[in-house]
């Protein structure tokens, strides 16, 4: 299994989206990679379809978030990765825990934030 959390100054970013990097772990919780978010680089939503292809490519399976809208969370149900919900306030070994027995998981879009924007699902 492959976990990435979505990171901002060193702990679990408050929105999926914004977050500065992803940290990619492997099952024993060891670092396998570390990304800059592709979304900060490029506006709307061809920014989010960059993330997904990184998650994708990296053989991502569970993505930890905070905070993420209902259509990006749709996306990612959509293309079959498991989303779990983190607190800021966890390290990253009790995100990890808690991912590994989907102790928060997001199952369904309307678990996310409502969204203003403009991206289509997929």
């Amino acid at each position: 299994m492959i976990y990435a959390i979505a990171t901002t100054d060193k702990q679990l970013s408050p929105r999926f989206s914004k977050a500065e990097i992803f940290t990619f772990y492997n099952e024993l919780g060891r670092v396998v990679a570390v990304q800059k978010n592709p979304c900060l680089a490029v506006p709307g939503c061809s920014g989010k379809k960059l993330l997904i292809e990184l998650l994708q490519k990296l053989n991502c399976d569970v993505v930890i978030v905070r905070k993420i809208g209902e259509k990006t969370l749709a996306k990612l149900l959509f293309c079959g990765f498991k989303v779990e919900q983190g607190s800021t306030r966890d390290t990253t070994e009790e995100l990890l825990e808690n991912a590994r027995q989907c102790k928060n998981s997001l199952l369904s879009p309307e678990q996310g934030v409502k969204s203003k924007g403009s991206c289509r699902t997929v």
